[in-house]
Formats: C-alpha cells, structure tokens, sequence
C-alpha cells in the first residue's frame, strides 16, 4: 500500500481534506519566521549552507556552533510534533525518516529563502543610497 494511501486511509464522507493542511502549514511557517528572526544576524553573515546542519543537527564537519545547536532544539520539537499529527506512529522507520526529511527540506528551504530575500532587499536599498548620492554629488574646485 502506498505511503499516501496509509497515511490518509479511512477517509470518512464530508472529511475536511485540508484540515492538516491547516494545521501543519501554519506550524511551519511559525518555525521558520521565529528562527529566521531569532538568528538573522548570524543568517546573514554565514554561508546559506549554514542552516542545513542546523535544521538537521548534524555537521559532516564536526560539531555544530551554539546557534546551530539552538536553532536544532526549536525545531526538533516541531518535526516530531508535525509527525504525530500525521499520525505516522504505524509507518515504517524509513516512511517515518522520509517524511521528516521532506518536513526538514521545506523549513531549510522557507529559511534560506528568507535570508535571500532579505539579502536582497538590503542590496536593492544600498543600491538606491547609492544611485541618490552619485545624483546629487556636486563638483568641487576648477579644472
């Protein structure tokens, strides 16, 4: 049987199909908003590979920093909370580690698209200071 069909098997007639939807999306969404604000400086002055291991608490390079630690301890929680919403309690270990490596690659990928969103928008800032000082530097002395 397949991964879908176990997860949502026993659907009842009139069942709100988006009811996890809406309680999962919005959960996610609150993570990766509260770790992004809770860490942006440290997001910013990083490589974007630095969230990776930090959502998965593990580094291939050894041990992780204190912010890496502290952003794996706010969503640990939220990873195991969003599995027993789904009630994955009857799946296997590897249907279990797949699902939590989706849940992982979505809130790496709402993180690292706040920092470049971010990035850019400060770019596109010091861009338009920029251009406003060149228009209206004046010449100084004679040549």
């Amino acid at each position: 049987m397949s991964l879908l069909k176990k997860i949502f098997s026993g659907k009842k007639p009139n069942e709100d199909i988006t009811r996890l939807s809406r309680i999962i999306g919005p959960l996610l969404d609150k993570t990766a908003n509260d770790v992004f604000l809770a860490h942006k400086d440290i997001l910013l002055a990083e490589p974007i590979t630095y969230i990776v291991p930090a959502v998965w608490g593990a580094s291939k390079d050894g041990k992780l920093t204190e912010n890496q630690e502290e952003i794996n301890r706010r969503i640990t929680p939220v990873i195991r909370e969003t599995l027993e919403v789904l009630d994955t309690a009857n799946l296997s270990d590897s249907q279990s580690f797949a699902i939590s490596f989706m849940i992982r690659g979505l809130i790496i990928s709402k993180i690292t698209y706040m920092i470049e969103a971010l990035k850019n928008k400060m770019f596109a800032l010091d861009m338009k200071k920029k251009d406003s000082l060149i228009r209206n530097l004046e010449p100084v002395g004679r040549a």
